[in-house]
């Protein structure tokens, strides 16, 4: 596999798609783009998942991205992502997050990052962390 073509495809699609992605978010990336899923990114899947992004964020086709339109496409996947937070949080489905719900999601991610289990969440669980989601 190469890696340098892999990392030069991942980051000329962060360049369009803005900060740089967590490891998960990466590995789903990379499974996009391989367009024939053989576990390679090359040139020509590399160029036609830009020319998609491209395509999705020019709004009036001209073929040209405008700060407006980028602007636009920057809020989009903001108000995505908080969608999607809001849907995990809201457990009932009722459209409201309650105190519980924001207690017991915040207690999950206590857990999750407490990898030892002893109920001490330390720095070194912080920075291992991050070390494993890519930042």
């Amino acid at each position: 596999m190469n890696t340098s073509l892999i990392i030069a495809a991942l980051g000329a699609l962060s360049l369009l798609g803005g900060a740089a992605m967590a490891q998960d978010r990466a590995g789903k990336l990379f499974d996009r783009v391989d367009l024939n899923q053989d576990g390679k990114i090359t040139q020509a899947e590399a160029a036609t998942a830009r020319n998609a992004r491209f395509d999705r964020v020019d709004a009036n086709n001209d073929g040209a991205l405008s700060q407006a339109e980028l602007l636009e496409a920057a809020k989009k996947r903001s108000a995505d992502r908080s969608s999607k937070r809001f849907e995990r949080m809201d457990s009932n489905r009722d459209g409201a997050i309650t105190r519980v719900e924001y207690q017991e999601r915040a207690a999950g991610r206590f857990q999750r990052m407490d990898s030892n289990g002893d109920g001490v969440i330390t720095r070194d669980e912080i920075k291992a962390r991050k070390d494993r989601r890519g930042g």
